[in-house]
């Protein structure tokens, strides 16, 4: 008896000891993220349960959802829809739990060239930036606009920090920038080109793989509860989080106010957002990024549909909602509604 008792103990301590959740850490990430990271919120949620909380550092979109793929990443914390749409296309599903942020005035296309007046004097130039995601949606939807296409410029493919620096280092003509890079890019001079807006709505989420959100729908509801924690902070303690963020971007408290002002912080995905991502996956399969007409959205998605099985459904019910019925669930996690 004392053996059996023994073997269960051993049981139950490996078992403890081997839950983890890995979670992306994209390299710019926005407010919300920084506080959760250096704040420890998540990890004193789980901390109560012996879950260990792993930070990877992944800023491209696709590569968080092909790391999603291969087990490595459980929680996409910042991850854009363009990404998850051409990911779709690559057999990669991901459910939305929740949503960060519309950055329209957070991305740029830009050049310190100063014979590059506009997007027409790029025709047959080299520009840089990340692939198969929003800042490549971005130039496809400028060049459309001039007439033009990606095989009318060198277009290389890179990080945004790469892509900074071949900038400021003259390499290439012009290039794609987001969050801190603009913001840097922008005092040093560079021009904007172009940005999304009146072209096309950006949605910054937060995703999980479809096995994730069956094994841990609890967690997910946990995971949910810590992001308006992370808010409430910024709320509360507005000076402390921009100086968390201002030294984790290594720049000024300033600049870091400005990125504040201009992200537009969202919570749930409304009716726009969700017309956008039918306007994006019809856009990204013209410009061949996909190779059929995909769905992140459940069908018939609307915005005062509240979905009943959470698992099936390629959309949260937490990252949908409507202002009319928000109050009524604002206290509810993803493990609650699901349960409804």
């Amino acid at each position: 008896m004392r053996g059996l008792f023994y073997i269960l103990f051993l049981f139950v301590t490996f078992n403890l000891l081997g839950k983890e959740i890995n979670v992306s850490y994209p390299i710019s990430p926005v407010l919300q993220l920084i506080v959760i990271k250096h704040k420890g919120l998540l990890e004193k949620e789980f901390a109560k349960d012996g879950v260990k909380i792993k930070f990877h550092a992944i800023n491209n979109g696709l590569k968080q959802a092909q790391a999603v793929a291969a087990g490595k990443v459980d929680l996409c914390t910042g991850i854009n829809t363009t990404s998850i749409i051409i990911a779709a296309g690559q057999n990669i599903k991901l459910n939305i739990i929740r949503a960060l942020c519309n950055p329209t005035g957070t991305l740029a296309l830009m050049t310190t060239n100063p014979n590059i007046k506009s997007v027409k004097d790029l025709k047959g130039k080299t520009i840089v930036g990340p692939c198969e995601a929003m800042l490549h949606q971005l130039l496809l939807e400028t060049l459309q606009t001039k007439n033009m296409t990606i095989k009318d410029i060198n277009y290389i493919p890179t990080s945004l920090t790469n892509a900074y620096n071949a900038m400021f280092a003259g390499k290439v003509e012009a290039a794609l920038l987001g969050m801190t890079e603009m913001i840097k890019a922008k005092n040093r001079g560079a021009r904007v080109l172009a940005t999304p807006k009146g072209l096309m709505r950006p949605k910054l989420v937060v995703a999980v793989s479809e096995s994730f959100a069956q094994n841990h729908p609890d967690w997910v509801g946990r995971y949910v509860k810590v992001q308006n924690e992370a808010m409430e902070f910024i709320k509360n303690h507005k000076r402390e989080a921009l100086q968390l963020a201002a030294k984790d971007q290594g720049i000024s408290y300033k600049d870091a106010e400005w990125l504040y002002n201009n992200t537009n912080f969202i919570n749930t995905l409304n009716k726009d957002d969700i017309n956008s991502i039918k306007d994006d996956i019809d856009f990204l399969y013209q410009q061949k990024l996909i190779p059929r007409k995909v769905s992140i959205l459940s069908e018939g998605a609307a915005i005062d549909v509240y979905f009943q099985d959470f698992v099936k459904d390629q959309i949260s019910i937490c990252a949908v909602s409507s202002p009319s019925i928000l109050d009524s669930l604002h206290n509810l996690s993803c493990g609650e509604l699901r349960h409804n």
